[in-house]
């Protein structure tokens, strides 16, 4: 089941040097985060596999070099210097799409947080989404993406889908921590892309 307390950790974790992030944790937080995703119905099965792969792909790349892919910055400079950002395997364009996931992620926890137990959290999921990754998605997926939340349950039927027998109090109590961890991430992450010209890629 996913963990708010591990996300919290890997994240943290991920905060290296001055404003530097480093690529496992910040992958390892993912993959807690993909579990999350997964368990919020089949018709975001699509999302997840997606991310899933980009994971995969980064966790590859830092496998094969960790001397260039062990911090975003390394990564960054590593690639554009050896113009491989629009290679077919780029981490950095990989990371850019994990990245804007990211945001929508926080954005929609944080709005959780402020639900009571049986609203609805169809419209957080929305607002979030339209406020985030609808600016980068077609017609169609945007579509897609906003009936698919229709389906999202009231908060605490989300909650016990997503966290299982963990406490609903201890996962209420960790994920402002857990929401400001993955905050500093972003907000590192943005300023890196967006130094190294690759921000705003299409």
């Amino acid at each position: 089941m996913f963990s708010v307390a591990a996300v919290q950790s890997a994240f943290h974790e991920a905060l290296v040097q001055d404003q530097d992030v480093d690529i496992k944790n910040y992958v390892l937080a993912y993959q807690e985060l993909c579990k999350f995703c997964s368990h919020l119905g089949g018709l975001f099965s699509f999302v997840v596999n997606d991310l899933e792969d980009k994971i995969g792909c980064l966790n590859q790349l830092v496998t094969e070099d960790e001397l260039h892919f062990s911090t975003v910055q390394n990564m960054l400079n590593h690639e554009t210097s050896n113009k491989l950002v629009f290679s077919g395997r780029s981490g950095s364009v990989t990371l850019l799409r994990l990245h804007r996931g990211l945001e929508f992620i926080i954005l929609f926890m944080s709005k959780l947080l402020k639900l009571q137990p049986n609203d609805s959290t169809k419209r957080s999921a929305q607002e979030a989404y339209s406020q985030t990754l609808a600016k980068h998605h077609s017609w169609l997926i945007r579509n897609g993406a906003l009936f698919a939340m229709n389906f999202l349950p009231c908060q605490r039927a989300l909650y016990d889908q997503t966290i299982g027998n963990t406490s609903v109090e201890e996962t209420l109590n960790t994920m402002p921590e857990m929401i400001s961890k993955a905050s500093k991430v972003h907000e590192r992450v943005n300023n890196l892309l967006s130094d190294y010209e690759i921000l705003n890629i299409p």
